[in-house]
């Protein structure tokens, strides 16, 4: 067994060594897609939030569904336009590298969604923690840190992009706890759509 496992850690360094960091079938337009997604679930959120009289309870459960929505379509994005890039380049749609990615990634999905929960679900129940303004900077952090672990399989544009919501979302925590739709607009939407648009211009779609 030890063997065979072994075996597996040198095939994925081969294939690791075989693709240059700087080749990627990641899709810059699986970026714009991601933004325009996000752009949306800020606007549909603040539109539900301003505008709506909500108990706590509704609030949790509309603003769980709207993000939920978010990243539903931006996964699905994702996956779809990567995999249409893999069959052009002629790559397999699974491989060693790619079970290597998502149990690297999953880490800091898990955790970010564990304490979201934790921070909005006692606010649904009337307990205010004050702790409502981190919720962005969670999200912006660890999503930095995935997609910089991503970026070690890949292109300089992801490490970069990982670095940029890292920094983002220590600075919203510090700063602009009471300007959600802002951070959120501007990372989440910016940040993935200049993403998208750089690697089109320097990878291709």
């Amino acid at each position: 067994m030890d063997h065979e496992k072994a075996t597996e850690e040198l095939k994925v360094i081969r294939q690791l060594m075989e693709r240059p960091i700087r080749y990627s079938t990641m899709s810059g337009l699986s970026g714009i897609w991601a933004g325009c997604a996000a752009l949306a679930g800020v606007f549909a959120d603040s539109y539900f939030s301003c505008r709506c009289n909500q108990g706590a309870v509704a609030a949790f459960w509309v603003n769980a569904l709207i993000w939920g929505g978010v990243f539903a379509s931006a996964f699905a994005g994702t996956i779809v336009l990567t995999h249409l890039r893999e069959v052009k380049q002629g790559m397999p749609a699974w491989s060693a590298i790619k079970k290597r990615i998502l149990l690297t990634i999953g880490p800091p999905f898990v955790a970010g969604a564990g304490l979201t929960f934790a921070i909005a679900f006692p606010w649904s129940l009337g307990r205010e923690t004050g702790l409502w303004g981190l919720i962005p900077a969670i999200w912006m952090c660890f999503y930095g840190v995935t997609l910089w672990q991503l970026g070690l399989f890949s292109t300089v544009e992801i490490r970069a992009l990982g670095w940029a919501f890292i920094v983002a979302g220590l600075l919203s925590a510090a700063l602009l706890r009471n300007s959600p739709y802002l951070t959120m607009g501007a990372t989440f939407g910016g940040f993935h759509v200049l993403y998208g648009v750089v690697v089109v211009l320097r990878h291709g779609g």
